[in-house]
């Protein structure tokens, strides 16, 4: 089944609020997705899977502790979505050469969209690393190198994001859509059915449609 950028980004940011995520992180999932698609990465195949993963955890369990040292949470590995957008709000400090490590973390794919946005911010490219992959994000594309099962790991005990140095070849791709399995656009469409309100004989009466006027 193949489906339009716009689908893939608007079904991903209703699954993740489905999921419980805030409606702001819900719509930079919706991003993340898209952007993965664009460069032929299994984004909406990886978010569905973080999504069944911490379906309805509190944030507390997800994000990263206040601490000295590399981000953790003693609750389990991090969430790339939270963790993400936490770099993206340190892109400045990135820019400056501080490089940041991160403990266990889940999906670190998704983590190379907010990486992404992170290098735009910073003018710059930004270089994540994990066990067998190294991922180089700019504003103009993407490189990467490294073992494929490493690539879309469902969980790495570290990840490291610093300023990259330009020195792998970028690669931008441009794609009008992906194909994705049956099976993975049910379970986000699951997710994404929590954030309609069941209908009630008042709504039906209400909305669309001819109520109890008989149009024949």
């Amino acid at each position: 089944m193949t489906f339009s950028l716009n689908e893939i980004e608007v079904t991903g940011k209703r699954a993740a609020r489905g999921a419980g995520y805030s409606w702001g992180l819900a719509e930079e999932a919706g991003k993340a997705a898209r952007w993965l698609t664009v460069h032929d990465l299994p984004g909406p195949e990886m978010l569905a899977e973080l999504l069944t993963r911490n379906d309805g955890r509190p944030y507390e369990a997800l994000a990263p502790e206040p601490a000295a040292g590399p981000w953790q949470n003693r609750s389990g590995p991090l969430c790339p979505l939270i963790s993400g957008a936490a770099l993206c709000d340190r892109a400045q400090e990135i820019a400056r050469g501080q490089a940041i490590e991160l403990g266990a973390t889940a999906y670190p794919l998704l983590l190379v969209p907010f990486a992404a946005a992170a290098a735009k911010l910073g003018a710059m490219t930004i270089l994540l690393i994990w066990p067998d992959v190294r991922v180089e994000v700019g504003a103009d594309g993407f490189a990467l190198e490294g073992d494929a099962s490493a690539l879309t790991a469902r969980s790495v005990e570290c990840v490291r994001c610093c300023k990259g140095d330009g020195g792998m070849t970028m690669a931008p791709v441009n794609l009008p859509g992906r194909a994705i399995a049956a099976e993975t656009w049910s379970r986000l469409g699951a997710f994404a059915q929590r954030t309609f309100a069941p209908a009630t004989e008042a709504s039906r009466l209400a909305g669309a449609g001819a109520g109890l006027q008989d149009n024949d």
